[in-house]
């Protein structure tokens, strides 16, 4: 139950702090005084999405604050889970900056604006009149017959239901074109895949021949340049290998002079020995190399197939390689290929027919629903002055299956007696569709125990006897909850426990809003004024104490039955 709402500077709003009561509270005053300004400042505190331009000009922010009690338990479970302690009172405050950010706090905890509408269901329950024209859309009504049936949990589960199968309709989808090029695409495959193990690809293999084709192209002037370098090392008459040895000979006789210069022999050995070899080396290279122009064109074609592998493919022969080892993955799970497809329609299947049973047992419950909302809602309409109407929900035919099952609902009425009953959508009057849906609120109230409920302007398109009876329903609707109604009517404000006034006043050049509970005095007072406008006749003021003594019997019949 909302017990305190309290407003600063929001819109025409200075401060404001407005206690409200169990039971029918109705909300009155002149159009444009800021009625609609509480909505929207509730709103606001619930996690709407308020306008910066609602900041009091001047103002650096707004501020809303709504204190609940009572609230139903699920509004605990909420709190519970993002770890905010509560005991019977919820606080909730929402700060609204002039540049458009706002903060949350509940139970002077931070709040996200995610937990605010976690919250709102669970508090607050508000109708306008876009609530009467959804009667109008026929694909409200399946919405409108769950919510009252409590299936909101099963239409949830049926669109999870429904996203699998269609998740895997899509997938048996793609691999059924994916198969229609795939035959194409296995063709490319194998051919790439005996282009590159026929060109019997090894790493590095480009950088051997590279160094290949260079000794071959210039085998004579390498023959040439290393004959000489050998020649100088080894095997001519003055070589270094001679000159070092003869050297050698002479040297024993100066190391038996003198025993210290047996290092610098070891040197001369050693250096001596590393000529030798090289020696060899150079004779060996001069033994292989010759001019071999077979064999430098085969290099140069191996070479030229490299290069044009590396073209058509990309990258370097190490990457080509990787991309024959990809192609041989890819053929392999091409040809399971049939496999994977049975499996994606068996799922495909399975979805199916998970989708279908749940449907069904959805349309099992709607059909229930049905039946009793219009044995209901018969009920409902005969106390809002439609005694002879008829009420009729209808199933469509054929309609294939959906994220919401395969039921095409309607509703029907007849209004008057003799009629058959016809499409809602199609006939009935802006007043008979305030009464409808204020008769299935009522119906849906008994699911949403604890939330105050808020009508904005029920009133519309009805007057004299039907109004009195919508007031009448409000009124009984109070007695189990907290109804918070705005209304331009007398004939429903006269049946409300509590009333509030809402009234402008311009002041020093700034308009300024402001609400309070009326007194018994100031009661008649502003009923006269719905009745008659700003100036107050006797007539109007009698009229106004009349309305009040009309329905205060019944208040008085009903406290004292529940004596």
């Amino acid at each position: 139950m909302l017990r305190t709402l309290k407003v600063r500077d929001l819109a025409i709003i200075d401060e404001l702090e407005l206690v409200l009561e169990p039971g029918l509270n109705v909300i009155t005053g002149e159009t444009g005084a800021g009625k609609s300004i509480l909505l929207q400042a509730l709103d606001a505190a619930l996690g709407g999405r308020p306008d910066a331009d609602l900041v009091r000009t001047g103002a650096e922010e707004a501020a809303v604050e709504a204190l609940f009690t009572g609230a139903a338990p699920p509004a605990y479970a909420v709190l519970a889970a993002a770890g905010i302690a509560a005991d019977d009172e919820i606080v909730i405050r929402r700060v609204i900056a002039a540049g458009g950010r706002t903060r949350a706090y509940v139970n002077d905890a931070l709040g996200s604006l995610g937990l605010l509408r976690d919250l709102a269901p669970h508090l607050l329950r508000a109708y306008g009149q876009e609530e009467h024209h959804a009667l109008r859309r026929v694909e409200s009504h399946r919405e409108l017959l769950d919510a009252i049936g409590g299936l909101v949990g099963a239409v949830e589960e049926m669109r999870r239901r429904h996203a699998r199968l269609q998740a895997a309709t899509q997938a048996v989808a793609e691999r059924r074109e994916a198969e229609r090029t795939a035959a194409e695409r296995v063709e490319l495959l194998r051919f790439q895949a005996s282009e590159l193990a026929g060109a019997r690809l090894v790493p590095g293999e480009e950088e051997t021949l590279g160094a290949e084709r260079s000794r071959l192209a210039h085998a004579e002037r390498l023959a040439a340049l290393v004959a000489a370098a050998e020649a100088g090392v080894y095997s001519g008459d003055a070589s270094a290998v001679g000159t070092l040895g003869r050297a050698l000979g002479g040297f024993a006789e100066a190391e038996r002079l003198d025993a210290s210069l047996e290092p610098t022999r070891r040197l001369l050995e050693s250096a001596l020995a590393e000529l030798e070899e090289a020696g060899a080396a150079l004779g060996r290279y001069l033994s292989g190399i010759a001019p071999d122009p077979a064999r430098l064109e085969a290099v140069e074609q191996r070479l030229g197939e490299l290069a044009r592998l590396r073209r058509k493919y990309g990258g370097t022969v190490e990457d080509l390689i990787r991309r024959r080892e990809e192609v041989v993955a890819e053929l392999e799970r091409a040809a399971g290929g049939g496999e994977a497809l049975a499996a994606l329609e068996a799922a495909a299947e399975s979805g199916r027919r998970a989708a279908a049973e749940w449907a069904g047992r959805l349309s099992v419950e709607r059909r229930r629903v049905a039946r009793e909302l219009e044995r209901d809602l018969g009920r409902e309409l005969a106390t809002l002055a439609l005694d002879d109407a008829r009420f009729a929900v209808r199933f469509g035919e054929g309609r294939a299956l959906g994220p919401e099952g395969w039921d095409e609902i309607e509703f029907f009425l007849s209004a008057n007696p003799g009629e058959e009953p016809r499409s809602l959508a199609r006939i009935a009057s802006g007043g008979e569709l305030s009464r409808i849906m204020l008769a299935l609120k009522t119906l849906a109230a008994a699911e949403e125990r604890g939330a105050t409920l808020i009508f904005d302007e029920v009133d519309a398109g009805i007057g004299g006897a039907v109004a009195e009876a919508v007031g009448r329903k409000l009124a009984q609707l109070g007695r189990s909850r907290q109804v918070l109604c705005i209304t331009h009517l007398p004939l429903i404000a006269a049946f409300a426990e509590h009333h509030i006034a809402v009234t402008k006043r311009v002041h020093a050049g700034r308009t300024t809003s402001t609400a309070r509970p009326l007194t018994a005095t100031e009661r008649v007072a502003e009923l006269a004024r719905m009745l008659g406008g700003a100036r107050l006749t006797r007539e109007t003021r009698e009229h106004a104490e009349h309305l009040l003594q009309q329905a205060r019997p019944r208040k008085a019949r009903r406290e004292a039955a529940q004596t």
